[in-house]
């Protein structure tokens, strides 16, 4: 049958595939026309034959005769897939190409999925359009020749026949169009819509996306915060041989960036040598990177991420940078060096990238305005290194240190702190002369001149703000400048920065100033309640701070203002109240004081003093309420570690005051890191611990012999004078039952009253371990006006475990006494309630005795 169209037109498609296979046959090419020739002869209304000629001229490079064989198979059928593409591969002008895709678009048939996609992409790339781009996505995803092209028997020639077999053997229309479509999310700000068009892209290729795919993956999960994914896809990306170099930097760029955001994390959530790892991870992927074949405006944007990974060591403490060295003052000095080190190389990222921006602006005259905000954006990070770097340098001298500078300067003793200074005030000023409007140039500025002149200083400030009043940095620098001079304008200044960023810094900063409120109160006693609510506002503040972060003076400013109970709620019957206050109170502050000295690595003199005390304070108390004296010993050398450390730095510091007194001009300011050293004594006395002992003897003594401590300081009439006066005190009542069980001893007609006391004491601390609730002062009257109890801290009523395991005991005890047999039934619970009662406290006696157990000590 010669004249069949459809054996010749099957016949000549099967020539075709076996020659895009192997295009080197010149037999195979030659047979391969002839075919198509004779079939479109056959029968010229058939438009699939003029399609694979279009092919097979399209791999000859004979581009103008594939164009006309495309035209006139989509003349013949507007909607031919395989011609349709081959329009779109081979760039008409854009009005006569646009023609096509309209018309096709217009047909109500399932393969013109290949139009609707190619006028998303003019949409979106030629006129920015990415809305309407979506719906032509979406409507391109409804046709059969994307959804499911395998229907169509020449879904084989979808595909560039100029591409290498290799290149293509993963290639999935389907997947390329859902990833456009999370593109076009992604640029709206339909961030969560990207990512699931994202996630039905890798579906359909069974994990086999393209490398830009993946790129732009890992982009939309830095915007949604996912950073481990991301970093993780580009870690893919990376480790493809058949991704092209600029993928690899693509990738390589997108990686640091997810890195720097997780070592961010880490920081604000403590986890400081996470995130060191984190950032060499970053680190050494950048570095890797070879700059042959790559453009210096690329390389820039490398550079200065680079340089942002290094800067942001200076957020760790420096206790993360130590080494092994066995000498504690060797280490101490290494770790200040390693991080002077690690910030150093950020420093020379920086510089590369700025020379980098300048040698762009001398290349090209006509990019030269384009490129001053590169200049701008290297020197302002620039010079912000420098300055991170004169802080760690003052910081080891006596900045932090509880000396007694003030919060907002920079210590200038040290010739290096004054040379780093200058040269971070001159790359800022690099900064505003190539973008004289670079608001965070100015309040870079600012900080560096805080040392030098405060009051120039404040001009950066307002300069920054009249610039860009959004940026919360300069509103809470020039607030802390304000905190030491003027607390009227510094509260407004806070004000103004709660309505542009959520930052601790302004509730740190009203914390602040409320402590200077209440050391303004001169004492008086009608002014002592003023000034408690005055520090219990401040420690409010510095609670909603650390909701924010845990900033390292949030911690501090809550450890000292916490501790705040007035003596007078003991006078006017607020006993409960006042009792529980203390005790939650001393339980919060030696918690954010540990957490203070973790993230600072105890580098401030009064902390490590007042950690100490609270340290020795907590002993103490476990010793009074015999909460096992081995562990309350252990805390002894914790807290002798900390004052030792204290007593060394003051020690370190009045010998180098010392020494500085007898010292020239110029050799006073010739103290850098590398002579530090010499600040120090050689030989350091041992911290006395004889004081410690002797408190810890004397508790131990007066509480050896003691099961109850405050049933033996009381009497049966105090007693019962507190149940009445605190009638909801479960800890009153179980006192009332110990007196109650003891007198019972001499007079049994009082059993019956003891039994009901520990059964009240039982129920009102079991009542308040369940049912956990917050416990408020009432308000009391004094001198005829009414007290505002409102401003004191509410604070929890739960008991502790070892007051519900004695009322437990001592109530199963008191049952066992009575005259008549007890029942089977009662034994066992008594026998239940007295081991639930020792698991609550294992050295309750009461129970221990009972059971015919030791005590666990």
């Amino acid at each position: 049958m010669p004249e069949n169209f459809e054996a010749a037109f099957a016949l000549a498609a099967f020539h075709l595939r076996i020659m895009l296979g192997n295009k080197d046959d010149k037999n195979e090419v030659k047979k391969t026309k002839t075919l198509l020739l004779k079939a479109a002869k056959l029968d010229t209304t058939k438009p699939q034959t003029f399609a694979l000629l279009g092919i097979w001229y399209e791999t000859q490079d004979d581009t103008t005769r594939a164009k006309g064989c495309y035209q006139k198979a989509l003349g013949l059928d507007p909607c031919h897939p395989v011609a349709g593409r081959g329009i779109q591969r081979l760039t008409l002008s854009q009005d006569e190409a646009h023609s096509f895709y309209e018309r096709a678009a217009k047909q109500s048939s399932s393969t013109v999925g290949w139009a609707w996609r190619a006028l998303a992409q003019q949409k979106s790339r030629d006129e920015g359009d990415d809305t309407t781009a979506v719906v032509c996505l979406q409507q391109a995803l409804r046709c059969r020749d994307i959804q499911s092209p395998t229907s169509d028997n020449l879904s084989l020639f979808y595909e560039n026949p100029t591409f290498g077999k290799d290149s293509t053997s993963h290639y999935c229309e389907a997947s390329e169009t859902w990833s456009e479509l999370a593109t076009c999310y992604r640029i709206l700000g339909k961030h969560s819509a990207a990512l699931r068009a994202y996630e039905a892209a890798d579906a359909i290729s069974n994990g086999n996306l393209s490398p830009d795919t993946l790129c732009n993956w890992a982009k939309a999960d830095i915007d949604l915060g996912l950073y481990e994914e991301a970093a993780e896809k580009c870690a893919k990306v990376t480790s493809m041989s058949n991704a092209s170099t600029h993928i690899h930097h693509m990738a390589a760029y997108i990686e640091g960036e997810a890195l720097s955001f997780l070592a961010r994390n880490c920081v604000n959530e403590g986890k400081f040598g996470q995130s060191k790892s984190y950032l060499e991870k970053g680190i050494s992927r950048l570095s890797a990177l070879s700059t042959d074949e790559h453009s210096s405006k690329n390389h820039y944007c490398e550079m200065k991420l680079l340089g942002d990974l290094y800067s942001s060591g200076s957020s760790l403490p420096s206790y993360v940078f130590a080494s092994t060295s066995s000498d504690e003052q060797q280490m101490e000095i290494e770790m200040v060096t390693n991080q002077l080190s690690f910030l150093k190389k950020g420093e020379d990222a920086y510089t590369l990238a700025l020379e980098l921006a300048k040698k762009d602006n001398e290349d090209d005259e006509d990019e030269k305005e384009d490129n001053m905000y590169l200049i701008a954006a290297a020197a302002t990070d620039l010079g912000t290194n420098l300055l991170s770097q004169a802080r760690v340098v003052s910081k080891t001298l006596d900045e932090g240190s509880g000396s007694g500078t003030s919060s907002s300067s920079l210590t200038v003793a040290s010739s290096q702190v004054k040379d780093l200074l200058s040269r971070s005030i001159n790359a800022y000023m690099c900064a505003i002369d190539s973008s004289p409007h670079e608001a965070s140039a100015w309040c870079g500025l600012g900080c560096a001149l805080i040392a030098i002149d405060p009051t120039m200083s404040q001009h950066a400030f307002s300069r920054g703000l009249q610039l860009d009043p959004s940026l919360a940095d300069s509103w809470s620098n020039i607030g802390l400048l304000y905190a030491d001079h003027d607390t009227d304008k510094c509260s407004e200044v806070l004000d103004y920065l709660t309505q542009v960023d959520d930052t601790p810094l302004m509730w740190i900063g009203r914390g602040f100033l409320l402590e200077k409120s209440a050391r303004a109160w001169t004492g008086v006693s009608d002014q002592d309640l003023s000034k408690e609510a005055c520090l219990t506002k401040a420690s409010d503040a510095y609670r909603a701070a650390l909701q924010i972060m845990q900033h390292p003076a949030a911690l501090l400013g809550l450890s000292l203002t916490c501790r705040r109970t007035d003596p007078r709620l003991k006078e006017e019957n607020e006993v409960v109240y006042a009792e529980l206050a203390d005790k939650s109170s001393k339980l919060e502050s030696r918690l954010s004081m540990d957490i203070h000295q973790s993230l600072t690595g105890n580098d401030n003199i009064g902390a490590s003093l007042v950690s100490g005390m609270s340290q020795l304070e907590e002993g103490l108390d476990r010793l009074n309420i015999r909460d096992g004296i081995e562990s309350a010993k252990l805390l002894i050398d914790n807290s002798s570690q900390s004052l030792k450390h204290a007593m060394d730095a003051k020690t370190d510091e009045a010998s180098g005051s010392e020494r500085n007194e007898g010292e020239s001009q110029s050799t006073k300011c010739e103290v850098d890191l590398s002579v530090s050293t010499l600040l120090k004594n050689e030989k350091k006395e041992e911290f006395s611990n004889d004081m410690i002992k002797s408190a810890i003897n004397q508790a131990t003594a007066s509480s050896s012999e003691l099961v109850n401590n405050k049933c033996s300081c009381i009497g049966l009439d105090e007693a019962r004078n507190n149940v009445f006066i605190n009638p909801d005190s479960g800890e009153a009542w179980l006192i009332l039952a110990n007196k109650l069980a003891q007198e019972s001893k001499t007079d049994a007609s009082i059993l019956s009253s003891a039994k009901v006391a520990a059964q009240r004491a039982f129920d009102l601390l079991n009542e308040r371990v369940v049912n956990a609730t917050l416990l408020n002062p009432r308000r009391q009257t004094s001198e005829g006006k009414v007290v505002e109890y409102s401003d004191t801290s509410v604070v929890s009523s739960i008991p502790s475990a070892t007051l519900l395991s004695q009322s437990m005991a001592l109530l199963s005890c008191l049952k066992d006494m009575k005259e008549e047999t007890s029942e089977e039934e009662d034994e066992s619970q008594a026998l239940a309630t007295l081991q639930e009662s020792l698991l609550l406290d294992p050295s309750n006696s009461i129970a221990a005795a009972s059971l015919g157990v030791a005590i666990v000590n």
